[in-house]
Formats: C-alpha cells, structure tokens, sequence
C-alpha cells in the first residue's frame, strides 16, 4: 500500500490546492508550493506535536511557502480583484456608489489595516484567519477592524450594515 507521507499528500493535496488558487495570482506555481509544503513538512515532520491536526499544520507550512513565493516573485495578495467585483453585483445603484467610495477609501489605508478590513468585509474571514494571514496577533487584527469600522461609520454615516 502506500507509505504514511504518500497517504497525507494524497488525502490532503485537493484542499491545499483549492487553498493556494484563490490566493496565488499565477496557478502554474501552485504545485510548486504545495511540493515545498510537503518537501518543508518531511523536513520538520519531528517537530509536529499534535496539538493541531495534520491539515491545520500543513496549511500552516503553505501559507508560510505562500508568502515565500509572492515575496521571491515581488507579488502581493490578490485581495480585491473578484470580491470586490462580487460586491457591486450584488447591490443597487445607492448601494453600488456607496460601496465604491467605501472601497476607494480602503485603498487609501494603510497596507495591514487595509489588509484587515478586506479580508474580512469582503472575504469573511475570521479574526484568527486574518491574523495568520497578516502575520499580527489577532487582538490586533479585531481592535483595528473595530477602530477602522467606526472611523468609516462616522465617515460615510450610521450604516449597520457593516
């Protein structure tokens, strides 16, 4: 049958995969990541612990073999290309004109609070998610969520929405 390593790379593969598309700009390198994450998990396979499962670890190990590569290739997160998108068709036109001055002003942001409010307004990630992601704490990550959230309420006015 098949060794320990070929069983996980076989269970987990299709999830890591699914993973890294939607966060690497080019899906040709994709399986280059995913064989550095399992080149770098054989590596450090006696330091796993257990106190996570095998697939948390592994996506740990991605996403670190992520950054490596948008870093090595001088590209940044694909943050806004189809969330953004998603948010104008699902809204009417008030709702469109609004969140495109909203959008605009994120932009303006500075790069981990502008982080932070994407990630999790338009990808609806949680606060944890948001701080691996940002490599912050995720204290940090939901007091400044918070903080831009009232700063742009008291903005663009008293919408719950948010």
């Amino acid at each position: 049958m098949y060794d320990p390593i070929t069983k996980i790379y076989l269970l987990y593969y299709d999830d890591l995969y699914r993973f890294l598309v939607t966060r690497y700009p080019n899906p040709d390198h994709i399986d280059d990541i995913i064989q550095n994450t399992f080149l770098e998990a054989l590596r450090h396979m006696d330091s796993f612990k257990g106190d996570s499962s095998i697939k948390t670890w592994l996506f740990g190990i991605a996403k670190h073999q992520l950054y490596r590569s948008l870093r090595k290739n001088k590209l940044q997160l694909p943050l806004d290309v189809s969330s953004e998108a998603e948010l104008a068709a699902h809204t009417d036109f008030s709702d469109k004109v609004l969140a495109e001055q909203i959008m605009e002003r994120l932009n303006r942001l500075d790069p981990p609070h502008r982080d932070i409010m994407r990630l999790r307004l338009l990808h609806g990630l949680s606060f944890k998610e948001i701080a691996q992601w940002t490599d912050r704490t995720e204290t940090y990550c939901r007091v400044n969520f918070y903080r831009m959230k009232e700063k742009l309420r008291k903005e663009y006015g008293e919408d719950e929405h948010m």
